[in-house]
């Protein structure tokens, strides 16, 4: 039980290197206006699926912190209305910035434990799983955004011009991303833990 407590830590020590390694490289989000397109669901992805419930919740709070460090102009690239959304209220922009990804990161992770109990950790599992996270993270990110700020200056047309944007171009390549190389990736590491798990 040490021994895989152990490995576990030092697995989710890993991802969440990765996730900062992106955090300050171009890998982690692109600025495209409104919104940023986010990669970081790729890590968090292949994360929860590797790790589990606890592991889904620790990347997915990683992936908050990357994000609301960006109101602070801390990260590679920040997005423009970061700072703003911070000045406008910084507890909402906390939990829009927290909340969704925590709580996909714990789904992602849920969804696959129930699916790999009969479909025994499949490419189609995986897949599945891996395709839950941006589409998740889309959907609670921006429910939280239209909740929250729908009495500031950001309702009205500001927020239908951002969630256009967000399921149309930012979530379409986001679950692309994941789907085409997270899948993959997923089974490849997956594979490997399990392996390490057995010796």
């Amino acid at each position: 039980m040490k021994k895989q407590n152990l490995f576990n830590l030092t697995l989710t020590a890993l991802f969440i290197a990765i996730i900062v390694i992106m955090d300050f490289t171009p890998l982690g989000y692109i600025t495209t206006g409104a919104f940023s397109i986010t990669l970081m669901t790729l890590p968090v992805a292949v994360g929860a699926v590797c790790l589990g419930i606890k592991g889904g919740i620790i990347l997915g709070a990683m992936f908050g912190l990357t994000s609301f460090l960006q109101c602070f102009g801390i990260g590679f690239m920040i997005d423009p209305s970061a700072s703003f959304l911070f000045n406008t209220s910084p507890i909402a922009t906390a939990v829009t910035c927290f909340i969704p990804r925590i709580l996909a990161g714990l789904i992602t992770a849920l969804v696959f434990e129930l699916l790999s109990k009969s479909k025994k950790q499949s490419l189609i599992s995986i897949s599945v799983s891996c395709s839950l996270m941006p589409i998740l993270n889309t959907i609670l990110f921006l429910s939280c955004y239209v909740l929250l700020f729908k009495n500031t200056v950001l309702s009205g047309v500001a927020v239908k011009t951002v969630f256009l944007s967000a399921i149309s171009l930012n979530g379409l390549i986001e679950l692309l991303v994941t789907l085409a190389v997270g899948s993959v990736l997923c089974k490849v590491v997956f594979n490997f833990v399990n392996k390490l798990k057995v010796n």
